[in-house]
């Protein structure tokens, strides 16, 4: 009798686990491809986001965990402080370190978990923005592609160094070397008059 109630749990965790591996093959195939996002009718859509997840739930989920621990460590605390006028100063003691000291180190545990968390949430926003500049720009500016080098600017230097003179007509101040419109009566710079207008 015992064998067979064994024999029917061992053949109902085998069909369930068979179960489960033909709805992930599914799933797979037919509602968890990225270009599916967006086209799926709304109960597969449902579940594209439950399977594909945008946000991380384990932040607030940490979040609640800490206020949890926080309220409980306190709690216990008061309990052990206030049992401490009936059996002994230990227990007094042992109440205001748990008071004290327990919030703090949960915080500080929490924080630091927390920092972890960040660090994969901007590594997962770092790696989308460039996975979406990368195909704003095309295949010609993937990484490992060599870009093109950019012009010197020492052509552009020697071109505002020189004066325009196809639009209008420039004079040059001998005293500080500025040059300055042919119109003008004297330099901008240093006050100067031209040679031949003094």
């Amino acid at each position: 009798m015992y064998y067979y109630g064994y024999q029917n749990y061992a053949a109902g965790v085998i069909g369930i686990l068979v179960l489960a591996v033909a709805l992930t093959a599914l799933l797979v195939v037919l509602v968890l491809p990225k270009e599916k996002d967006g086209h799926l009718p709304s109960v597969f859509q449902m579940l594209y986001d439950l399977f594909s997840p945008k946000t991380l739930v384990m932040e607030k989920l940490l979040q609640i965990l800490y206020v949890f621990l926080t309220c409980l460590a306190v709690l216990y605390g008061i309990v052990v402080f206030f049992s401490g006028f009936f059996s002994g100063f230990q227990n007094l003691a042992l109440g205001l370190v748990i008071l004290a000291v327990g919030p703090i180190l949960l915080r500080v545990g929490y924080e630091l978990i927390l920092l972890l968390v960040m660090q994969v949430k901007t590594t997962r926003e770092i790696h989308q923005k460039l996975t979406q500049m990368t195909e704003e720009r095309g295949p010609a500016a993937a990484p490992g592609r060599q870009q093109p080098a950019p012009e010197t600017a020492a052509p552009a230097a020697e071109k505002s160094a020189v004066p325009c003179r196809e639009n209008q007509a420039m004079s040059h101040c001998p005293a500080c070397g500025t040059w300055y419109r042919a119109s003008s009566d004297r330099c901008p710079v240093c006050g100067r008059r031209p040679e031949g207008k003094e």
